[in-house]
Order: C-alpha cells, then structure tokens, then sequence
C-alpha cells in the first residue's frame, strides 16, 4: 500500500507535539522485529485484547517467552478464579511495558482509544511505565468527530463479531478516551505501519 510521505512526516511531528515518539514502518513484518527490540526478554509485558498484534505475530511471541519463562506476559497467566483473573488485570496496567493500538488517529496526533471494561485504559493512561501503539494507516482519520465516528461504525461492529464468533456475547464500548498529550518523557512511542491492521 501507497503511503503518503508528507502525511507520515505531518504525523510524526504532530506526535511529537503531543508528547509520543512515531516510528514509521513499512509492513507488519517490520513492526513485528521492530517489537522485539524494543520489549526485552525478562520484562513484564501486558497487552489489551490486540487484532492488531495477533495479526503480526506478537502475541504468539509472548506466550512462546512466557510459557519458556523468558519474560511475564500477565494475560498468558491461567487463572480459573474470576476475583483472581480481574486482580491479574488490575496488577497488568502496572506492567513495564503496556501494548496495543490505538481505535482511530487523526492527522493532527489526536489518539482515541475505546474500551469495553477499561484494563486497557488504566495501562495506556497512566500506570504503565512504557506504552507501545501498533497503529494501522486504516485508523487515520481527518478529524476527531471523524475518530469517534470510526468507533462507533467500524471498529465496534468488527470487534462485536469477532467476539460472538468466539462464543462470547459481544462487545460494547464502555469507556472511551482521547489522548491529547503524553507529559511523561518518551513513555508512549507508535509504531505506525503502512498496512491495514486491526479494527
């Protein structure tokens, strides 16, 4: 797919307004490696629920190096008991690294993130020491009323159906957010990929 450099360089320096650092990658190959060096081995490492990382393999990366020990990916913990599983979550928004994508960008650095119960959230907003976005060009948008119109008419209804296909009742979007600006020095870094990815 065709990227736009002029918008690529607008985004970056938009970002950088707003306090996150941009990468741009061409493929979801290259942000799977680039992944790699940024989360080392022997960090603890949370994630949303992610189409956008299952689509590039991280995922798969993380319980491979979890189940082998090599690092702590809290949502690869088996726990049967419900008080236990949410608690596990809550401990998540603490990890070290804290990854997923984002639900729209718009050209001016505007990140909107929607979220059924809000463990992604607590990482993304605050209580994660490093926040890694793996963003699409299909979630860049001209504006914000544009971005929370992508919530509502795109990213919901596929979220909604992978979910049902799975067996489970569906999503909602019960929390929503808009990311203006990052104060904390290099704490939220996008890897935007020139690929369609995620919802």
């Amino acid at each position: 797919m065709v990227v736009d450099a002029g918008l690529v360089e607008r985004l970056r320096d938009a970002l950088a307004g707003r306090g996150v650092t941009m990468e741009y990658l061409e493929s979801g190959a290259l942000a799977f490696a680039r992944l790699r060096e940024l989360v080392p081995l022997g960090s603890e490492v949370q994630t949303g629920s992610s189409t956008t990382l299952e689509q590039i393999g991280f995922i798969a990366w993380l319980k491979e190096h979890h189940s082998a020990g090599r690092l702590h990916y809290f949502r690869a913990d088996v726990i049967n008991n419900a008080a236990e599983r949410t608690l596990n979550r809550r401990l998540g928004t603490l990890a070290e690294y804290f990854l997923g994508s984002v639900t729209a960008l718009t050209v001016d650095g505007l990140a909107v993130v929607s979220d059924a119960a809000g463990s992604r959230l607590g990482g993304y907003v605050y209580s994660a020491a490093r926040v890694i976005w793996v963003v699409g060009i299909n979630k860049i948008v001209p504006t914000l009323d544009d971005a929370i119109r992508r919530v509502w008419d795109v990213a919901l209804p596929l979220e909604d159906a992978r979910i049902k296909s799975t067996g489970g009742e569906g999503s909602e979007v019960g929390k929503l957010a808009i990311f203006y600006n990052e104060a904390a020095t290099e704490r939220i870094r996008m890897l935007l990929v020139g690929e369609a990815l995620g919802f």
